[in-house]
């Protein structure tokens, strides 16, 4: 078994998802592991012996099929978080950081990298990939003294530990959700396919009415039309304290996280680990991030008092609470401008969605998606083959529905870098992932189509690389940029000229009509607080937590973040918000003192977004620019000479403001 498993990862062609996540090929999983792991360390060794006269750019391949292997076991965890490969990864992970520490900070690796970035001739690409990597020794602390080396080793080893038991906890304390509602008469204007949903799952469970669970389609749902406050009431509260209690309680272990990261940070001659991130970011201090985003949250702030004073007027409401906004702001849009969600939805039958945006970017990028079938680990999902100009260029991967033992929300990564170091050439392997509620008929709500939209631009980013090296690819980017591209795109679900063409009824296939997109139009800016402020708060909840002091105890935790929500909220929070507690983003993701990034990167987008609508949103010349000199560059050079390379100038916020109605 073990050598059929590593046949497997050596070939070129999509992996055989459905034998690699098999139950008997994962009973072979942590043999795999280390014999891998023996074998990496076997070829990193013998190259250390190399004489340095001998070296090349390519002696330094480290395409090694551990990375690769690992990075799969490590997706199947995300998608299907089982206790088996809990126990696989758990058990595998301290022996694999350990090799990752000595890799790290080898002084002799260290050298021979800068005696080959001196001493070899390097084409411009291979020069800026040993200056990136020269840097991130540097920034390491290859340069210290032993000792603390030694702490940041252990250090990483524990930060890495931390942050999965983190990650587990949410998936788990999610995972036992259940909410049963048995008076249909509160929940009757929820949409059909979720109330069918729930109806199903209640009678799974042997319980009658309409079982509801972590969901985050049917959680909206209730949110914005289920007509019991209490129940909205509830829902939120469950929704903003998961992993925050019991065995699945979050609140040492964040603390925890946050001491670790801030005794890297000192030993690395950092004040605090914000200083620390933004050493590899565009953004250049945290006080810069400070004064941008509470100017933008002070402006957003201003509107949204105003447009929910008009909420509480027109329903003559005496309060309004935060599990209330979405509730009346939907039926204000019915109301007054007659726009109901439900039916919205009936235009974006997600067939209909992938069609569009394959046949979009086939047009105006190239991109030919080529639906493959091959083994893969559930029914769902969709396999492609990538084209661009004739070549295959990558594999796309899309799991696109809710299931219970899968991560929340969406996400994009990749399963295998790209590889074109001698003669084996690999193709990278990008995936998307996301929850929406699959039925007989899937109907998207816009947002989730925006989500769609998103993550596909991440793919998007990827796929185009015109570097032939992996490392200036994908998320080598500076992280306060990478939103950029799957942003951008998000915009080609919200403007009218492409909504016009996108939106077909699911069943007469008719496009969506004027008027309705004439209310689209009055209400593009309507609300736009609720997202800018909401954004903002989690962007300085994190920016404070890595920048200051640390609390003493999670008593003293759960009172600063309250401060910290409540200083910037306009909606009050009580005792009970802890939303931090599963705030994958900065305890279990890479955006620790960087969720900053959605909003610098919005401002940039909003900018690049606004030149392209000038210039052609439907004209392949404006695309193959975009692609030239923004999206397809990646870490070839800096984050802002690239977008100066497409914009010609420095960014303006200006479009940024006007999109928002914040002007």
């Amino acid at each position: 078994m073990i050598d059929k498993i590593i046949n497997e990862l050596q070939k070129n062609n999509f992996p055989n998802l459905e034998f690699l996540f098999s139950a008997e090929a994962l009973k072979s999983a942590t043999e795999v592991l280390k014999f891998l792991l023996k074998e990496e360390k076997k070829e990193f060794e013998e190259f250390l012996l190399k004489d340095d006269k001998t070296l090349r750019f390519e002696s330094f391949d480290d395409e090694w099929l551990l990375d690769y292997y690992w990075s799969l076991l490590n997706h199947y965890q995300n998608v299907n978080n089982s206790d088996e490969m809990r126990k696989i990864i758990d058990w595998f992970r301290p022996e694999l950081q350990d090799f990752w520490n000595y890799v790290a900070y080898n002084e002799n690796l260290y050298k021979k990298t800068v005696y080959c970035y001196e001493n070899t001739e390097l084409n411009s690409d291979q020069k800026r990939s040993l200056e990136l990597r020269i840097k991130g020794f540097k920034d390491r602390g290859i340069n210290l003294e032993e000792t603390q080396k030694e702490q940041l080793k252990s250090l990483n080893k524990v930060g890495a530990e931390l942050s999965n038991t983190f990650s587990n906890n949410i998936v788990d304390d999610e995972a036992g959700f259940e909410y049963v509602i048995e008076d249909f008469e509160v929940i009757k204007d929820l949409p059909e396919d979720v109330l069918e949903n729930a109806k199903n799952n209640a009678k799974e469970k042997g319980k009658t009415g309409y079982l509801f669970d972590a969901d985050p389609t049917g959680y909206v749902a209730i949110l914005k039309f289920c007509s019991d406050r209490n129940i909205r009431k509830d829902f939120e509260k469950s929704h903003n304290s998961f992993a925050s209690k019991w065995k699945f309680d979050n609140r040492e272990i964040i603390l925890n996280i946050l001491k670790n990261k801030q005794e890297k940070s000192k030993i690395l001659g950092y004040k605090n680990y914000a200083e620390m991130s933004l050493n590899s970011k565009m953004a250049e201090s945290p006080k810069q991030i400070f004064e941008l985003i509470q100017w933008i949250s002070k402006k957003a702030k201003i509107k949204a008092e105003w447009e929910q004073e008009e909420l509480k007027q027109y329903f003559q409401l005496e309060e309004i609470k935060s599990y209330d906004v979405w509730y009346y702001s939907r039926k204000y849009k019915e109301e007054k401008y007659n726009l109901d969600e439900k039916e919205l939805k009936k235009y974006f039958e997600y067939e209909n969605v992938l069609n569009y945006l394959h046949n979009f970017v086939n047009k105006f990028l190239g991109l030919e998606l080529k639906e493959v079938k091959v083994p893969v680990y559930h029914d769902s999902i969709k396999v492609y083959e990538v084209h661009r100009n004739g070549e295959q260029i990558a594999y796309y991967f899309l799991d696109a529905f809710y299931r219970k033992e899968k991560r929340g929300w969406a996400w994009a990564d990749n399963l295998r870098e790209k590889s074109n170091f001698g003669w084996n050439k690999k193709l990278p392997v990008v995936i998307n992932c996301c929850n929406f509620l699959q039925s007989e008929t899937t109907l998207l709500t816009m947002r989730d189509v925006e989500t769609l939209f998103h993550e596909f631009g991440h793919a998007i980013h990827e796929m185009v690389s015109q570097s032939e090296l992996s490392e200036l690819s994908w998320f080598n980017v500076e992280w306060d940029f990478v939103e950029l591209p799957s942003q951008l795109l998000e915009n080609w679900v919200s403007d009218r000229e492409s909504l016009s063409q996108l939106a077909k009824h699911y069943q007469t296939g008719d496009s969506i009509p004027d008027d309705i997109l004439d209310r689209l139009d009055d209400l593009k800016t309507y609300m736009t607080w609720a997202a800018v402020l909401g954004q903002n708060t989690f962007a300085l909840l994190d920016m404070h937590l890595y920048s200051e002091e640390i609390p003493e105890s999670i008593e003293k935790l759960d009172e600063k973040t309250l401060e910290i929500v409540n200083s910037y909220a306009l909606n009050k929070r009580d005792s009970d918000y802890k939303m931090y507690c599963a705030f994958w983003h900065i305890f279990g993701g890479g955006y620790s003192a960087g969720y900053y990034s959605y909003m610098w990167a919005e401002i940039l987008e909003a900018d690049v977004f606004d030149k392209i609508k000038k210039d052609g949103m439907f004209d392949s010349e404006v695309w193959n620019k975009l692609i030239d000199t923004l999206i397809g560059q990646w870490t070839r050079k800096k984050a802002w000479d690239l977008f100066e390379d497409f914009m010609w100038r420095n960014v303006s916020n200006e479009a940024f403001m006007e999109r928002k109605g914040l002007v």
